[in-house]
């Protein structure tokens, strides 16, 4: 009886196992590399598709807050594209692709990853894609603009300007929707008074019935829109005078007196006389020729009242701010706002002026100079006052110096009034003012991402 001779064949065991193995080995060695090298390459080109996401995500944002024109938004996408999917990153881009439809900008955006071991079996690169839909839409916004028509706009024609801004500013807000309903914009031109317009007499601007009246007229006298520059005038075009100190800072209901330029003598039917007992000056001597607008979204009527704004007066800063106020307040006199509670809203105001508050040596809204002594200080002191109350109601305040003549003083009052040093803007320009304006308004509008 032979013994088995186990070592042996153990030995040729491994041999013939160990050739068997490598034979193994050598078929699935690329197998396995190739399913490690697909899994790093698929979460590489995952993370090429995040980045185009987010850089096409961010630039859609800034083009589509950059301007109303097509060809602008297309132009800043592309730019603000370049710099959020720079070259050195990983993948190679593609131009995006931008489409304005409407009230939406559409952007998609390609990518190119170059594989490093999928391409053993053929795969060279990896195509990724990404896209977005910017919503420019305005929701729930109440704005008024508090525009300086004072004499020294009608240097270099700044009034003209300022009619450029305004308008622009009411077109982007409205341009941005497709629900007009959700835009509410006032207008309060100022300069030494403030128009009240037919609404103090309770008529609307078609002599129909708007409210109670917060006008006292004790001589009956008639509401005449246009200007007559006749010393013997008896109309009354709209101007109001201020209350005493601290109503002329707050959301008041009134009444007010009618303004009527008289340094003497309030009740006398011609107002300014001279020595001798002479008429002067029309009544309505620099009341703004503009009548304020309350809040409203018929926007041909916020441009139609925008064109006729004149240069005349002195600056009263604090007196048209009080009745931006009152303008934007849903409590009488004006009443088109909604609750300073309701979420659903956000209120604002563009306050601007091109110069310092001043006193007109004989009459202002204050009435006859020479029976106060209120200076520039204290209506200073008062603008920011009013400014302060409406922070209180959480209105956003913007504040825009303009041109040269407004002093660092002033400026001061001005970024202490507006809600952050960025909501502050000097504009010594005329074109800078349209754009300060045209910044503003697209602001303003609330941006968002669908889908």
């Amino acid at each position: 009886m032979k013994m088995l001779n186990l070592s042996g064949l153990w030995r040729r065991y491994r041999i013939q196992t160990a050739g068997a193995i490598a034979i193994i080995f050598a078929i699935m060695a690329p197998v396995m590399v190739g399913a490690a090298g697909m899994a790093l390459d698929f979460s590489r080109a995952y993370l090429v598709q995040q980045r185009l996401a987010q850089a096409i995500d961010a630039s859609a944002l800034a083009g589509a807050a950059s301007s109303t024109d097509a060809a602008e938004i297309e132009r800043k996408i592309k730019e603000f594209f370049e710099v959020n999917y720079p070259p050195e990153k990983l993948g190679l881009t593609f131009e995006p692709h931008v489409e304005v439809l409407g009230n939406e900008v559409r952007v998609t955006g390609t990518a190119q990853y170059e594989t490093m071991f999928l391409r053993v079996i053929g795969i060279n690169d990896i195509d990724v894609d990404a896209k977005t839909i910017v919503q420019r839409e305005v929701q729930g916004i109440e704005v008024v603009l508090v525009m300086d028509n004072t004499g020294s706009m009608a240097t270099n024609n700044n009034i003209s300007t300022l009619r450029t801004a305004a308008t622009n500013f009411v077109n982007i807000l409205f341009d941005r929707t497709s629900n007009p309903n959700y835009i509410r914009v006032g207008l309060v031109p100022y300069s030494t008074s403030v128009n009240v317009g037919p609404y103090g007499l309770g008529l609307d601007t078609e002599g129909g019935y708007y409210g109670a009246p917060f006008v006292n007229n004790p001589h009956n006298r008639t509401y005449d829109p246009v200007y007559n520059s006749s010393k013997y005038d008896q109309d009354w075009m709209g101007c109001v005078l201020a209350q005493d100190y601290p109503n002329d800072t707050l959301d008041h209901e009134g009444p007010w007196d009618m303004y009527r330029y008289c340094r003497d003598d309030q009740d006398n039917p011609y107002c300014d006389l001279d020595r001798y007992n002479n008429a002067r000056r029309s009544p309505n001597y620099i009341c703004p020729r503009t009548a304020l607008v309350p809040l409203t979204n018929d926007r041909e009527f916020l441009l139609s009242s925008i064109s006729t704004m004149q240069a005349d007066g002195y600056t009263l800063g604090n007196f048209g701010m009080v009745w931006g106020y009152r303008v934007l307040s849903p409590e009488y006199p004006f009443e088109e706002a909604s609750a300073w509670t309701n979420q659903e809203w956000r209120k604002a105001i563009v306050m601007m002026t091109d110069g310092v508050n001043t006193m007109h040596n004989y009459y202002s809204a204050y009435g006859p100079t020479r029976d106060h002594n209120i200076d520039p200080s204290d209506l200073n002191e008062r603008f920011a006052e009013v400014c302060e109350n409406l922070k209180a109601h959480d209105v956003t305040i913007y504040t825009v110096t303009f041109a040269g003549g407004v002093n660092e003083s002033t400026k001061d009052y001005y970024r202490q009034c507006a809600s952050s040093e960025d909501q502050y803007y000097d504009a010594p320009s005329q074109a800078d003012l349209i754009n300060v304006f045209e910044t503003i308004s697209r602001e303003l509008s609330n941006l968002h991402i669908k889908g």
